[in-house]
This record gives structure tokens, sequence and C-alpha cells, in this order.
């Protein structure tokens, strides 16, 4: 196999002056083993991700991974498809994974400072997204309504359909404090009609991201790179790695805390965070292709236990966002000044 994969990728190679005599898959990363070192090999899927990586390194270049340059003097090189080489980076030592996490959401927050531009936006274009969401949680609702309303009124439920019902209303409560946190986001950004965008990563998380033991921080694969609110790279980070068997330790929660830390949220931005966090619409899509659009390959078993993957997901995210609530309340009572007795 290391043979074929030395044929594959020797030519690609060849345009950076290297001869490879081992090359390991890691999907769309290869370690290649070289005369010259080792070196990471990524596959650029289409232009748009070229030119996200590109746009990237042009913002943020002294902080990422640096890209060697093919013998041309090109960034991107081709082969039947494109690719970009970097060095592999090893990691000396692991740190403690909340000091991991801390570290991660800190250097989220300088790249968001480092691109951060307000722009103003216009009253159609609030209204219009803000319509878009409650239109589509409001389908999901009664989506799920209906198809607890079916359940009760089957004789013999399946296992899926016990367990639906069981988590129904946790579900309905998490959709309503979405829609209130969207509310209350709505009737701010209407006064002010400023929002906040940066060069954001689209896909942040620990597996992307790098600290060396010489103190140098890194995020690579930057191919879903767009401008954007920053507060799109928390909401998937926390939504990747909520995915998990609860309970959550407060590490998460006390991230966020570092990124404002460097990166205050503004009153209207935590009440857009909140509502995104907290939406359940993945136990929509679940109980939506179940339902509508199920796959034969997927048996009864293995779709509860997806449900309780979504469950357990959503638990920990809800005890997240409590904590930061808890904490944006404490630093808010903190910020009043004591009343003075009367003299």
């Amino acid at each position: 196999m290391n043979e074929e994969h030395i044929r594959m990728y020797a030519p690609i190679l060849q345009q950076y002056g290297l001869k490879p005599f081992r090359v390991d898959d890691y999907g769309k990363v290869k370690k290649v083993y070289a005369n010259a070192g080792l070196f990471a090999l990524k596959e650029i899927t289409n232009a748009r991700e070229m030119a996200a990586v590109q746009q990237s390194y042009m913002l943020y270049g002294k902080q990422m991974i640096p890209l060697y340059l093919s013998r041309q003097g090109l960034p991107f090189v081709s082969h039947g498809r494109h690719y970009y080489l970097m060095p592999w980076i090893a990691i000396e030592k692991r740190k403690e994974k909340h000091e991991q996490i801390r570290s991660f959401f800190r250097t989220l927050a300088y790249l968001h400072q480092t691109s951060l531009k307000q722009i103003d936006v216009r009253e159609e274009e609030i209204s219009a997204y803000y319509e878009q969401k409650k239109k589509e949680w409001k389908q999901q609702r009664s989506f799920l309504q209906a198809y607890i309303e079916k359940c009760e009124n089957t004789w013999y439920m399946s296992p899926f359909q016990l367990q639906c019902c069981a988590y129904f209303y946790e579900i309905m409560q998490a959709y309503w404090f979405a829609e209130t946190e969207l509310e209350k986001w709505y009737e701010k950004i209407k006064e002010t009609k400023k929002w906040r965008i940066a060069w954001i990563h689209g896909k942040a998380r620990l597996s992307h991201y790098l600290e060396t033991g010489k103190e140098q921080r890194y995020f690579f694969s930057w191919e879903r790179a767009s401008w954007n609110s920053p507060l799109f790279d928390i909401v998937m980070a926390l939504r990747h790695h909520m995915r998990t068997f609860p309970p959550v330790s407060n590490e998460w929660a006390e991230g966020v805390k570092e990124y404002e830390e460097i990166l205050p949220l503004t009153e209207e931005e935590r009440s857009f965070l909140y509502s995104h966090l907290a939406q359940p619409h993945f136990f929509y899509r679940c109980i939506d292709e179940y339902e509508t659009k199920r796959k034969p390959e997927k048996n009864e078993r293995e779709y509860v236990a997806e449900l309780q993957r979504h469950y357990f997901a959503m638990k920990n995210m809800e005890y997240i966002v409590m904590r930061l609530v808890q904490q944006n309340e404490t630093e808010n009572t903190k910020s009043i000044p004591d009343e003075e007795p009367p003299q």
C-alpha cells in the first residue's frame, strides 16, 4: 500500500523538489517522509476552498502553519486534484485538557480580533433573518408535535417512539429558550443596526488546533473559512465537542469566558449565541429521517442510539449555556455599584 501511495504522490511532491520514501494516509492529509524531512500534504476539493485557504494566509499568515511554495513559486500544485504542503508539526508535550481549551479560545479570539470589522445592517436584512429562523423553528416544532401525537395514539410504541415521547418536553423547552433569545437579539439589533464580522475558521475544533512546545499556536484546515460573525466559530466548536456522554465540566464555559477577556461580546451577540447554541434542530433531523426518509441500512437500535446521542449533546449544551448565562449575570451584578445608604 505504501509503495502505491509513493507512486501516487511522487509527481506532486516532485513539484516541491521532494523525494518521498514513505506516505501515511490520514484522510485528506498525508504524512510525507521525504529526503528533506517530514511534511503534511493536504488535498483541496474545489476552487472555493483554495480561495479560502489563500485568503486565510493573507490575513493570518504569521499565526498559521507555514505554507511551502512549489518550484514555480505557487502555493498550490495540481495533479488531477489540488494540493498544498506544510511542515508536519509534532507536539512535544500535550497540555492538560482544560488548559488546551482555554488556549484554543484565546487564540481564536486573537484571530477574530485581527480581522474584526463592524458593518451596518439594514432593518430589512435583520427582519428577513429573524423571520426565516422563526419560520424554520416553528415548522420543526409543528412536525415534532404532530409526530408525538401520532406516537401517543399508537397501540404499541416502538423503542424509538418511546424515547421521542420521553424527550419531547425538554426538546420543546430548548426551542422556547432559543426563540426567546432570538427575540432579544432582534429587538436589540433593530436599535443598533450594527453587526460585527471577522474572517472565521468555519470548522474550529481542538483537532484543528496545535500548540507546540515553543508556545506557538496554530489553527489549520482553513478550507471552510469565510467572512461571518465570529460567533459561528464558537457555536461550531461547542456543537462538535458537546457530542459526548454527560456530564461535561465547566472548562468549555470557562473557555468562552477566556474568549470574552480578549473579545467581549455585545448584548445582542450574547443573545444570538445562546439562541443558536440552544436550538435542538438535530432532533428534528433525526426524527424526520426516521419517519419520512428511513435508511434501510439503519435498524431500530441504531436510530435509538442516535437519538440518545442527540439527547446527551442537548443536555451538555444546556449545561454550558446555563453556565454562560450565570457567568454573565454575575458579571453584570458586579458592575452595578452598591447604593449608598441615605444620609
